[in-house]
């Protein structure tokens, strides 16, 4: 079969990673030949065409003087071989007068474009050209596996179908039907019957996986059992002509998660895949892939590489001396950072933790901004646009607009990828993708991004930009529009966020819910994959059937109810059944699956709180692994909440008025006990817990209190008048509490409830965390005291020893399952990082 040789560097990676699966695909791993540092070999003059990718951006115009390139290109054009520039995005060819003077015929060489909002298709048109332009055969690159084996007419007397095949009947007009064993359908009205093989068997399917660096690919294969569930399905490809994507489905799945690894990780990127099939996977076309074994090992190029580079390293240590090391870098610090074994099956999350910001190679990378503009003004009807950009600090940012440091963002060697997002109301209509990703690299910062919008109503408009590494959150920032009827078009200011560390956690899934009255917006986001938005409108708000659910709850709480335990835990469980398959939808709930194997913790992030999600209780036709917060660590995340590793457990304080529960001060003084705090008067006053607050001195602080919770909001009666959420406005834009970090856990009745504002819903945890708080801890709804007590101090406890906030809370929720008639572990809510630990 005829090879290409394929030429892409780091401004073109995401473009040419692309072209790259989509090439190997249809040719298969030996017939795509990829450069790499160093040199190129014989391999070139072998191929059928050199295919040169050019990124978009400011670089483009350089990548014609890249010297490897240059010597591919001029044996390229010495040997008389095809060349095929294709150019991404707003790239060009350089000028002839630019080019050195063997490379000027390639101004007239006729190049091909991909666009950024067409990229799939036209790299689809770019292979199918490839393949008709080079008379390419490639009906031996995927394995052939027979599932029909023989068709004839219907009328035709026939015996029984052979054990492990069934018969399925087509009429004229492509009507489908599956026969039972032995029974015939010839009755006139079915022309064609084939017999189909529905037997479990086992396929060898060997594909090419990119490393983290896209020079350098893992050799995959796969022992694939697989089995035909729907007959019919795979008769009616057979008839359009279609083949089972065995081959497709596989590597698409795999690639996202060996992207994570460099090829000196072999075997933690076959360990990641493996995991990945954990469960059985539905294939289009009628079959199910039963398991699937990977093996993965390195291309011949690469394994030289490594064993070169390992060969480097030792002899570097003969001259590393004492003395040397006294005064330098240690030479583990040239290193990539070592990776976390793969997650056990154990209950514990397990974090690949990103490396210690106290190194020599962390202290080298600079910070990163993620800044965000967009106009102040625009006319009804006028376009505008969003712009994002990722920014090292120092360097400029552009005018007009606002940033924000992106502390502690560490890049590998050949970049990392990060998503940014947007959100934005009904009143602004997109035009064009609302997710782009881009390779952030050392030493040179990416295109800025593009974001197109149509001003459709008049108004004050928040558009929400979020930046993701997998199912990890990096950044947040928001830039808000003025839609007027008449008016002059302005610039408005730049907005700015921290970048925290991007590598993608392992195991790490969130669940971004947006509300904006009439529709949910559902994106599902893992280390493994980054599914799209999924728009969902719903008849009716779901506030009343929230209130119905929390009222029952809350009569189950108080020891109101009748029921016996079994019935008490069948209410409870119907309950999280009921939001799951009617607030979640059907392609939310299949992403859930697909990614949940490798859960080791899930994050909530949503404005819209009214809904109890720490209820939802996932359940299939083929799996219930019961409520979810009894599976992972479940916490939230809310708007304006930044990232951070650590929670303030410093310098605590106690908030217990006049008027507390029975206990309160018991309470207070088994939590003491454990952060070892001495003793002294809790806060009593508003005034004083405000002026506390404002100042900045505030440290973990816990509430033993009664909440009061109406539609109209929350607050906490105290001697000197009553603390609202309302009242920590100052906080919140100050951003007081940045500094400490601390723990706020308010153990008091539904102190997790939201109310509606002017523009958002509001509640403790949202205006704690938007001040800068570590994390939040609150209830759903009503709870008894010697459960809450309970919950509270087997949380501190996990946390002031060390564990996670997530395992934190897993071990909370663990503690009180004892107790079939009470749902007070279902009840709380925590806000923050599931891989933060305390700072004592």
């Amino acid at each position: 079969m005829v090879s290409f040789y394929l030429s892409y560097s780091t401004d073109g990676s995401i473009a040419g990673r692309l072209i790259d699966d989509a090439l190997t695909d249809r040719f298969g791993v030996d017939n795509v030949i990829h450069d790499f540092p160093g040199g190129f070999g014989g391999q070139l003059l072998d191929a059928a065409a050199l295919i040169v990718v050019v990124g978009p951006g400011p670089r483009a115009a350089e990548r014609l003087r890249d010297p490897l390139l240059q010597r591919q290109l001029n044996v390229a054009l010495g040997r008389r071989i095809p060349v095929v520039p294709v150019l991404v995005g707003d790239a060009i060819l350089a000028r002839e007068s630019d080019l050195p003077e063997s490379l000027r015929p390639l101004a007239d060489y006729q190049f091909w474009h991909i666009g950024p909002r067409t990229i799939g298709a036209d790299i689809g048109d770019l292979v199918d050209r490839l393949a008709s332009s080079y008379g390419t055969n490639v009906e031996g690159v995927r394995p052939a596996v027979p599932l029909i084996l023989g068709e004839e007419p219907a009328r035709l007397p026939h015996s029984a179908s052979r054990p492990g095949t069934v018969f399925v009947y087509a009429d004229s007009g492509g009507r489908l039907a599956v026969a039972d064993s032995g029974q015939s359908m010839a009755d006139g009205v079915f022309t064609t019957r084939y017999e189909v093989d529905i037997s479990e068997r086992t396929v060898l399917i060997e594909g090419l996986l990119p490393s983290r660096d896209d020079r350098y690919h893992f050799r995959a294969s796969f022992i694939v059992r697989l089995r035909v569930t729907d007959p019919a399905q795979v008769v009616r490809a057979a008839l359009a002509g279609d083949r089972v994507p065995l081959l497709d489905v596989v590597l698409a799945r795999s690639r996202p998660v060996t992207r994570q690894f460099g090829i000196d990780e072999t075997a933690y990127a076959e360990a990641a895949v493996d995991r990945l099939f954990a469960s059985e996977t539905a294939v289009p076309g009628g079959v199910t892939l039963l398991s699937v074994r990977p093996r993965l090992g390195l291309e011949d190029e690469d394994s030289r590489f490594l064993r070169e580079k390992r060969e480097w390293r030792l002899a570097l240590l003969e001259f590393v001396t004492p003395e040397l090391l006294s005064r330098s870098v240690p030479v583990e610090a040239w290193q990539q950072p070592a990776r976390a074994a793969p997650p056990s099956d154990s209950d514990q999350p397990v974090s690949s933790a990103p490396p210690d910001m106290s190194t020599p190679d962390a202290a080298r990378q600079p910070g990163r901004l993620l800044v965000a503009r967009a106009p102040a003004r625009v006319p009804v009807g006028r376009e505008l646009s969003v712009e994002v950009w990722i920014v090292t600090e120092g360097r400029p940012t552009p005018r007009y607009g606002a940033s924000a440091p992106m502390p502690r963002l560490l890049v590998a060697d050949g970049g990392t990828p990060v998503t940014v997002t947007v959100h934005a109301p009904p009143g602004l209509h997109a035009d064009g993708p609302l997710q782009q990703t881009v390779l952030v690299e050392r030493h040179e910062d990416p295109a800025p991004i593009r974001f197109g919008f149509g001003a459709g109503t008049a108004g004050r408009h928040r558009i929400d930009v979020t930046a993701w590494a997998g199912g990890t959150f990096l950044a947040e920032v928001s830039v808000e529009v003025s839609v007027a009827d008449d008016g002059p078009f302005r610039d408005g200011p730049e907005r700015t966020a921290s970048m925290a560390d991007p590598e993608a956690r392992l195991g790490e899934v969130t669940m971004e819910v947006r509300f904006d009255g009439s529709r949910y917006t559902f994106q599902v986001r893992s280390h493994a994959k980054m599914f799209t938005p999924v728009v969902e409108s719903v008849t009716n708000s779901p506030n009343a059937a929230v209130e119905n659910a929390i009222r029952e709850l809350q009569q189950v709480a108080g020891g109101g109810s009748r029921d016996s335990p079994a019935m008490t835990r069948a209410i409870i469980r119907s309950a999280g059944i009921q939001l799951w398959s009617e607030l979640v939808p059907a392609d939310v709930r299949d992403q859930f699956w697909e990614v949940g194997s490798d859960m080791r913790a899930f994050t909530i992030a949503t404005d819209y709180d009214v809904v109890p999600w720490e209820l939802l209780y996932p359940l299939s036709a083929e799996r219930d692994d019961g409520f979810l917060v009894e599976r992972v660590p479940v916490v939230r995340r809310t708007y304006g909440q930044r990232r951070t590793s650590t929670i303030g457990l410093r310098n605590p304080h106690f908030v217990v008025p006049t008027r507390a529960p029975t206990g309160a001060r018991e309470e207070v003084a088994a939590i003491r006990a454990i952060l070892g705090a001495g003793d002294g008067e809790p806060i009593t006053r508003a005034d004083e817990l405000l002026a506390l607050i404002n100042s900045g001195a505030l440290g973990a602080t816990h509430f033993a209190c009664h909440n009061t919770f109406s539609s109209d909001g929350s607050f906490i009666d105290m001697d000197g008048g009553r603390f609202k959420p309302a009242l920590l406005a100052e906080a919140s834009i100050r951003k007081v509490l940045a500094d400490a970090g601390p723990l706020v856990f308010i153990n008091a009745c539904r102190s997790a409830g939201v109310a509606p504002t002017y523009t958002r819903m509001l509640g403790w945890a949202q205006q704690f965390m938007s001040s800068g708080a570590g994390a939040f801890v609150g209830t759903l709804w009503a709870v008894r005291s010697e459960s809450s007590v309970r919950f509270a101090t087997a949380f501190y406890r996990s946390l002031a020893a060390g564990a996670t906030l997530g395992a934190a809370a897993l071990a909370a929720r663990t503690d009180q399952q004892d107790d079939l008639l009470d749902p007070t572990w279902l009840a709380y809510t925590i806000y923050g990082d599931p891989f933060a630990t305390a700072a004592v």
